[in-house]
Formats: C-alpha cells, structure tokens, sequence
C-alpha cells in the first residue's frame, strides 16, 4: 500500500503508526480526497480502516454528538477529534479540529 500511496503523492507527515501523504485530488462519494494515510496493524484496532471528515462547524457538532453513544473526545497535544465507534460497522469515523491539513500546513483547497 505504501508503494502505491507514494505514486500519488509525497510523504507529508511520518507518524507512530504510519505515513500520511499529500496526494493529488481523488474524487470520492464523500469529497475530494487529499490527505491520505496508511495506517500500520493495530492489535486493539481491529476496524478494516477508518475515516476523518471536516466539519464546517466544529463547535456546533461537538456540542450536538459529544456524549452520544459512540461518540468520544480524544485530545492530541495540536488538536483534537471527535471519534466515532458503532459496533454493527466495520469502520470508525473521526471529525478533527483543527483539520489535520491545517495543522500540517498544507494547502488542500476546499475539503468536503
């Protein structure tokens, strides 16, 4: 997966459990793809993968999800995300803030 990542784009951020990269804009169902991680095998994360989304009222959203079932806070020292578990799914969804592209400084256009 790291060979292929590396086709469409460069290395902007090696982290713990794995590279992210800065790749080239990728149409998806969700938005346009610009950042790009791959994760490394986590034990205690058996989830098939997950996905960060960009809010555009971050506060709003917190206030209204945080304390539903599934939602939880996690504090990093740069951000922090919202992250989202459902047992009966084989994903997790995370909401970030500030977007993982503002913290690396990069310039990604209009995120979806």
């Amino acid at each position: 997966m790291v060979k292929v990542a590396r086709q469409l784009g460069s290395v902007a951020q090696e982290t713990p459990t794995g590279p992210v990269f800065h790749i080239a804009p990728l149409s998806t169902v969700a938005g346009t793809l610009r950042l790009l991680k791959i994760r490394r095998p986590d034990p205690k994360r058996p989830e098939r993968g997950d996905a960060d989304f960009t809010v555009t009222d971050y506060d709003s959203f917190k206030n209204t999800h945080l304390g539903r079932p599934g939602f939880s806070l996690i504090k990093r020292t740069d951000m922090e995300m919202i992250e989202l578990v459902d047992p009966s799914y084989d994903v997790i969804a995370y909401y970030s803030h500030p977007t993982l592209a503002d913290v690396l400084k990069l310039n990604v256009g209009q995120q979806t």
